[in-house]
């Protein structure tokens, strides 16, 4: 959550992300990290801590657990920038308390902030959260505190207690995924690094075995240079889409700088969207497989997957939007697959957590096992599930548009809207209203950004684009 530049920091489900130097800086790290301890009854504390490639997340690191240390706390560092799902994977298969990893995820270049995970490599629920609020409100840190702090003020770096963590990580992902079956299909595949913890990642665990893996933006810079934020979505991946082309590779894949997201791109340089990609996911773990379990996913995931799940036998669960009600409902559930429109999925023999480069293992998996290419993949699927496209659009929002809109999810009751029929109504995370043939549209405010998003799914390219402005123009003229 992105917080108030004036107040203390205001942590969220997924995280707390400021401006770095700014909010974001030494004190503000230091004071949610205490705040963490203090609400703990377990003192014997243990921890990982982690960081990616941006401004100031080595030196934070650093300072957090030397921070640690001082306060006996025992305490896992990696000795390189890594994938916020290592961190996850880390503290499940150590069985530590909690794993600290800092990170802003795919925001831009001038953002950092923190991420913490629980004992099951999960983000921390609402309860820890409001915690964690509340104890933020009344602690502040006194002069003994900041003992990672030079004279000079720069920030100190030891490295006594520093370990690698990809390895324990990879010898895991060996045991699950048949890599010697994606080796023997000799693909070419092209993974676009946006300067993150991906880095060398994929070539790891492939390379050097007749998969051929070229890597771009491999080098890493907080600055993000040629994209607007490292997030692996259609309009930053034009290198990937050209390179694809160029090289005539199998596939492509697009990292987000902590790893937890995958964006695709199949053998024609097509970008394919991520709700089809989970499909894709989905088809593969429960035919090819043959891991039958139910899937739990967000309400704003596409229908497909209902159908797949229905083609399967096996029960789909609706959460709202985020994988903060993702994970808890695959294990409630014991499903074997979660996933958000956003392109973060989850396997859950591995991690109840999003993990971008076990979803792009699963999908090469899919593709050694097939006998097509990518593109006539993701065709396949249409082809038996018919047909769908997605679209998300923002709106941004002053406070009398907020009102506006909060009351029409609040109060909208009706038959039909935009010249459709209704089928069903459903408020499980704002308001998503289901026509005839699985088609949709849903409205919910952001709860960390001022704008309100629009999710469409319909069985043509037209309809998504006209259902987006009509519904926008409708929401936004309507009286309530």
């Amino acid at each position: 959550m992105i917080s108030d530049q004036d107040s203390k920091p205001i942590f969220g489900t997924d995280g707390w992300r400021a401006l770095i130097g700014d909010q974001f800086n030494i004190e503000n790290c230091l004071l949610i990290v205490k705040s963490l301890i203090s609400i703990n009854k377990n003192k014997n504390l243990k921890i990982v801590v982690g960081y990616d490639t941006r401004f100031l997340s080595n030196e934070i690191a650093h300072a957090i657990s030397r921070y640690l240390l001082n306060q006996g706390i025992d305490v896992i560092l990696s000795d390189q920038p890594i994938p916020t799902p290592i961190v996850s994977f880390t503290v499940k298969d150590l069985n530590c308390d909690f794993g600290i990893i800092v990170t802003a995820s795919h925001n831009a270049a001038l953002w950092n902030g923190i991420k913490i995970k629980n004992s099951k490599g999960q983000s921390i629920d609402e309860n820890t959260v409001k915690s964690l609020t509340r104890q933020l409100n009344h602690t502040n840190l006194r002069d003994d505190d900041i003992k990672n702090l030079s004279s000079s003020g720069e920030l100190i770096i030891d490295t006594g207690y520093e370990k690698n963590l990809i390895q324990p990580y990879i010898s895991s992902i060996e045991r699950l995924v048949n890599l010697q079956k994606i080796r023997a299909k000799k693909m070419n595949i092209i993974v676009d690094c946006m300067f993150g913890t991906s880095i060398s990642i994929m070539e790891k665990i492939l390379g050097g075995n007749n998969c051929n893996i070229i890597e771009i933006n491999n080098k890493p810079n907080p600055n993000f240079p040629g994209i607007k934020q490292p997030e692996p979505i259609d309009e930053n991946l034009s290198r990937l889409k050209n390179l694809v082309k160029e090289l005539d590779a199998d596939i492509g894949f697009g990292f987000d700088a902590d790893s937890d997201r995958v964006g695709v791109i199949d053998s024609t340089s097509k970008y394919i969207d991520s709700p089809y990609v989970f499909c894709s996911i989905a088809e593969h773990v429960l035919n090819t497989r043959k891991e039958k379990s139910s899937i739990s996913t967000t309400v704003s995931m596409t229908s497909m997957i209902d159908r797949i799940a229905k083609k399967h036998s096996i029960d789909c669960f609706r959460t709202k939007i985020g994988f903060k009600y993702v994970a808890p409902a695959m294990e409630q559930n014991k499903s074997i697959l979660g996933g958000e429109e956003s392109g973060g999925y989850s396997y859950s023999p591995h991690l109840l957590e999003r993990d971008g480069v076990m979803s792009a293992l699963l999908l090469l998996e899919q593709l050694s096992s097939s006998k097509l290419d990518s593109h006539s993949m993701f065709k396949e699927q249409n082809s038996n599930y018919g047909e769908l496209y997605f679209r998300r659009s923002d709106i941004h929002l002053n406070d009398k548009l907020r009102s506006q809109l909060t009351s029409f999810i609040d109060k909208f009751e009706g038959k039909s809207i935009i010249g459709k029929t209704i089928n069903s109504i459903d408020r499980t995370d704002g308001l998503k209203i289901t026509f005839d043939n699985d088609q949709w549209v849903l409205l919910r405010l952001s709860g960390t950004e001022p704008v309100a998003r629009i999710y469409v799914e319909s069985q043509t390219k037209r309809e998504l684009t006209n259902w987006i402005d009509d519904f926008t123009d409708f929401v936004t003229h309507s009286k309530f």
